[in-house]
């Protein structure tokens, strides 16, 4: 699917609520089809901009656009949008049949027109036999769908959604991800979905807004925001780091060279850095990796640690180590036919390595 024109655009949006400050100056734009996740911890804002987008709270300051139309002065009802809330919001005493046609209804449109349409958007999120049932014989991914279904049969511009999936258990909301995802794909309608789960935002979206404290962090692809984070907020929040604080000891336009347990090492210098500059340096735990010592000859890029805890989970050992200075990192050993076996132990002595080009320096969070 190609992406198209911005269907929102978002402009110094500022929100108060008394004297707080929710959002402070967001700038976003969001393309036609595009699937959208606005990441973050609760309190960061993501909620209230979603409900500005929605019209149920007013803009503090600067101006959201929908399709090309200024919202200030715009109800509701008149933007062309739907939200699907966390509770799903349905009515208890209504059929699954009736609560998708409610927004219909109240439109007056004719009676075939609303029956087929509900027939269609059943068929689509795969509800048809259950069209009779009330909301309290359903299941809770029975429950999205209907809420979905009464959110696309009105045809909307962009589909707002307000964490839908966190009242789901695990199972059913890894299926309902992939479920979600597919029925975006065929409806081709824009969806600003809001989480605070990194692995559903990653899993689920063409890009990820990672927002703290009512600022943008970083908007980027899911790849983008885990492999290249722009901020140590970031690559904190975006799956697990292990992060290094050091020194540059000397930087040329190129490089820099660092110390790292007791190591030099000479990294690129994508940011800029000055000698003497203080520096973080980010490798993902499956970046790491751990060598036995018979399994070692060169250790000139490597550093010693111990083995504190071996977790099995399958297809891969998660290794917490401990280095010579204190330090605890953790990361993920995956099998493969050249080393089916992984039997670490706890306590064993270890060298640790990464891919240099592979880490992500960034400046210190004084």
């Amino acid at each position: 699917m190609t992406l198209s024109k911005n269907i929102i655009e978002i402009a110094a949006v500022d929100k108060y609520f008394k004297d707080q400050r929710v959002l402070n100056s967001i700038n976003l734009d969001v393309k036609s089809g595009e699937f959208l996740t606005l990441l973050g911890p609760s309190g960061c804002g993501k909620t209230t901009l979603l409900r500005l987008l929605a019209g149920f709270e007013t803009l503090t300051g600067g101006v959201i656009a929908i399709d090309g139309k200024d919202m200030r002065n715009t109800p509701p009802e008149e933007r062309h949008v739907h939200m699907v809330f966390q509770s799903y919001a349905l009515f208890p005493h209504m059929t699954v049949y009736e609560n998708v046609a409610f927004g219909l209804q109240c439109k007056h449109l004719p009676k075939q027109e609303i029956h087929e349409r509900v027939l269609g958007a059943l068929s689509m999120v795969k509800l048809d036999d259950l069209k009779d049932r009330k909301p309290d014989r359903l299941s809770g991914g029975q429950q999205q769908r209907v809420a979905i279904a009464r959110a696309v049969i009105n045809k909307p511009l962009v589909l707002l959604l307000d964490e839908p999936l966190s009242a789901l258990d695990y199972s059913l909301r890894k299926r309902m991800q992939i479920e979600l995802k597919a029925l975006q794909r065929k409806l081709g309608i824009t969806f600003i979905l809001v989480t605070h789960d990194q692995e559903e935002a990653l899993s689920m979206s063409d890009r990820v807004v990672v927002m703290n404290h009512g600022c943008i962090e970083q908007i980027g692809t899911p790849r983008d925001v885990y492999e290249e984070p722009k901020t140590l907020y970031v690559a904190k929040f975006i799956g697990a780091a292990n992060i290094f604080e050091t020194t540059v000891i000397e930087a040329t336009e190129d490089t820099i060279q660092v110390f790292i347990e007791g190591k030099k090492y000479q990294l690129d210098n994508e940011g800029e850095f000055k000698k003497g500059q203080n520096v973080s340096v980010i490798v993902r735990p499956e970046d790491l990796h751990s060598w036995y010592n018979t399994e070692v000859d060169d250790t000139t890029n490597m550093f010693e640690a111990k083995v504190e805890q071996v977790i099995y989970k399958g297809s891969t050992v998660d290794l917490i180590l401990k280095t010579k200075s204190g330090k605890r990192l953790s990361t993920t050993e995956f099998f493969d036919e050249d080393d089916e076996n992984l039997d670490f132990k706890r306590g064993e002595n270890v060298w640790v390595e990464w891919t240099l080009g592979w880490e992500v320096v960034l400046p210190h969070d004084e």
